[in-house]
């Protein structure tokens, strides 16, 4: 039209204007994806793509190298990273022009998250999220970083363009010898395998680094790292060395007491940005969750500790409550920001207080959620339970008692405040992996507190995972939103959710998802299998840019491939599988040096070496003529909860011939003189055959001390 200028008739830097305020309206090539980290992009007006053919092809075609950014939606850095560089045309103009731009969210695609992650490491010495990774157009990294504020961002892009025009040969370089180091594999130093002197040894130095105040392990940031605790609670079942288990309930005690827990509504944040775990990172992950959920219920039972078993209780209560939906799978993750800002919904001021428990009793509520006038965070307050009862109370004119039941009576009335407030954005997206760890924590606290609405939640979940996430073949698919499935599950997914499943088997009884943990496990050993190596991390048929990556390392999850024989130990024990117990001793001997020097980094890896070390049993109850004795065996079993043994409940009836096919050892097992008759077997070599509960209690506990 006449008098209306067209894109082609503008100058150069009009034109790069128009081209980011189009894409910031319209949206980039993220604005069709499902995740919602791609979304939280998808309208910057940097011209982002999702990993795939089309930008890794326009890379090669253009000669241009890449910019990766990987993040995560509930990640506080991220959004602060997108706000202050990603949003900015002139940043946009010039990464639009000499980069090929990509988006990854981790958890759809951790496989390449830990591919770079590992290059910025090595470049950097540390990582993290967001993470920033410049690439070649054939994918080797040469520089990275996480984090990089605006005018450092504008720097090093600069820099890195000059450089890629004049004289790429050094980039190359370094390229190049990154790919060296990233595409080897851990060493293989056969050893007799890993030695209780050896475990011992390591959680001897443990104690060396323990922060006696606060609990955990001294540093200036905490994260409550739930497999190396279970690891040291399961050191403790078996030596009764009490200074571990001092260590174990002093840190439970903190973790709990302090702005780590969301005392309102449940659950645990990420983790502590100081030492007292008083203020949180506050993302709320379903993995951290679900761990955190079966170390506080597994210590219930260990310290008869019922203030450990109301925790647990209420962090499942948040799972099932606040991050599932209909379909009964559990979604990813609680955002750490609301309404713009960090923490914002989880913020009290000592006026809030009083607005909800009134002038008489808000002052001493206040006092007793250490609530201050001058906050403890920015100005406001986390709720925390770290007062001196005795302290406050005096302070107050209140007895203890008084004073403590104030929480329970107006806990409710605060969540009903709190949630007036805008609250953080939910990540519905479904990971099979932490799923499974989920589905493995309630399918425990059914046996443990008896709640069917705990294995009602498990089944729905593992239904939900098994309809949708399924492939041929028995194959899986990662992650999947509003029931559609995307991205080929990694060694963590099949070893999760197998884990669940047989946690999920031991609580229900059922065979099918026993049938399901084994077709697992042989997809596994044909998909994932690295020789000597264990296992890689991605499946055989997914494109792995520097080579199939093997993680030994836990991380604030375990090890996929320690977690695989996790699996492998309970199912050699149901099925008295010998291959299978070759299998975990060749792996432990083989990584048995890496294991000693890593420490409780590979915590998971130590956890199958004490259980391998033995005595682990399978307890077979064979159900009489009467369910009362069942019962009364299967109660003493789960009083006990032993990390050391699994359960295997046979039927009378019909069924019988069915178990016998499926789990072998169960098929000379007889309920003598026509009452419920436990076994308790290693290796198919059984005790004398117990019809009373103490009897069942000093045969299981034969060998550990808890």
């Amino acid at each position: 039209t006449k008098g209306i200028a067209t894109l082609d008739d503008k100058s150069t830097a009009e034109k790069k204007v128009q081209s980011t305020d189009i894409i910031r309206q319209h949206g980039n090539h993220l604005i069709s994806e499902k995740s919602l980290y791609l979304q939280q992009h998808a309208h910057n007006p940097v011209d982002w793509y999702p990993w795939g053919t089309e930008a890794l092809s326009r890379a090669k075609t253009e000669d241009k190298p890449i910019f990766l950014s990987i993040g995560y939606s509930s990640c506080h850095w991220c959004h602060v990273m997108e706000e202050q560089v990603f949003t900015k045309d002139d940043i946009a103009e010039f990464m639009n022009d000499h980069f090929i731009c990509i988006k990854v969210d981790r958890e759809e695609r951790p496989d390449l998250d830990a591919t770079y992650m590992e290059a910025v490491q090595a470049i950097t010495g540390g990582g993290g999220w967001p993470m920033s990774v410049f690439l070649t157009p054939d994918l080797a990294p040469f520089y990275g970083g996480t984090f990089i504020p605006y005018d450092q961002f504008k720097l090093v892009t600069s820099q890195i363009n000059d450089i890629y025009i004049k004289g790429r040969g050094r980039i190359y370089e370094i390229a190049e010898e990154l790919k060296q180091v990233l595409s080897q594999s851990p060493p293989i130093t056969k050893t007799d395998g890993l030695k209780m002197a050896t475990i011992d040894a390591i959680v001897a130095n443990s104690k060396l680094h323990y922060d006696k105040t606060w609990g955990g392990f001294a540093a200036k940031t905490k994260f409550p790292t739930p497999v190396r605790w279970q690891f040291l609670l399961h050191y403790y079942r078996k030596t009764g060395d009490q200074e571990i288990g001092q260590m174990i309930c002093h840190t439970l005690d903190m973790m709990a007491s302090g702005g780590l827990h969301d005392h309102i509504g449940g659950g645990f944040h990420r983790y502590a940005t100081e030492p007292t775990w008083l203020i949180p990172h506050f993302e709320k992950m379903l993995y951290d969750n679900a761990q955190l959920a079966s170390l506080y219920l597994e210590a219930s039972v260990v310290f008869s500790d019922s203030y450990y078993a109301g925790v647990a209780r209420s962090t499942l209560n948040f799972i099932i409550d606040e991050m599932s939906g209909e379909e009964g799978a559990f979604y990813a993750s609680f955002d750490a920001d609301s309404d713009g800002h960090e923490g914002g919904y989880y913020l009290w001021t000592e006026d809030d207080i009083i607005a909800v428990a009134g002038k008489d009793d808000g002052p001493a509520l206040a006092r007793l959620l250490g609530i201050t006038p001058h906050g403890n965070f920015e100005g406001q307050n986390i709720i925390t339970r770290q007062a001196d009862l005795e302290e406050a109370a005096s302070s107050t004119g209140m007895d203890k008692q008084a004073l403590n039941s104030l929480f329970d009576k107006y806990k409710q009335k605060l969540r009903d405040y709190r949630n007036n407030r805008a609250a953080p954005a939910l990540d519905r997206k479904i990971i099979v992996s932490w799923n499974g760890l989920a589905i493995a924590s309630l399918a425990q606290a059914y046996g443990v507190l008896g709640d069917k609405r705990y294995l009602d939640a498990a089944e729905k979940a593992a239904a939900y995972i098994w309809k949708v996430h399924s492939r041929d073949n028995n194959g899986l698919y990662r992650s999947s939103y509003n029931g559609e499935p995307q991205n080929e599950g990694i060694l963590d997914d099949y070893a999760f959710f197998a884990n669940g499943l047989i946690e999920l088997y031991q609580a229900s009884g059922k065979l099918d998802y026993l049938k399901i943990a084994l077709a697992l496990v042989e997809y596994i050993r044909a998909n994932f299998g690295a020789a000597e190596n264990g296992y890689y991390l991605s499946d055989k048929d997914v494109e792995s840019p520097l080579g199939r990556k093997i993680e030994l390392f836990d991380s604030v999850e375990p090890s996929g491939m320690a977690m695989t024989l996790q699996v492998l130990l309970k199912l050699a024990a149901i099925r008295a599988e010998t291959a299978y117990y070759d299998e975990i001793e060749a792996h432990l001997a083989n990584h048995a040096l890496i294991i000693e020097q890593a420490a409780l980094e590979t915590a998971c890896w130590l956890d199958i070496g004490l259980k391998s070390l033995g005595p682990f049993y399978d307890v077979i109850i064979v159900q009489g003529a009467s369910a009362d004795g069942s019962d009364n065996l299967i109660a003493e079993y789960q009083k006990i909860r032993p990390c050391q043994a699994v359960l295997i409940v046979v039927p009378k009836g019909g069924e019988r011939n069915e178990y016998n096919k499926l789990i072998p050892s169960s098929a000379d097992k007889r309920a003598i003189d026509g009452k419920t008759t436990a076994y308790v077997c290693r290796y198919g070599l059984c005790k004398i055959p117990a019809s009373d509960p103490e009897q069942l209690r000093k045969q299981i506990l034969d060998g550990w001390a808890k």
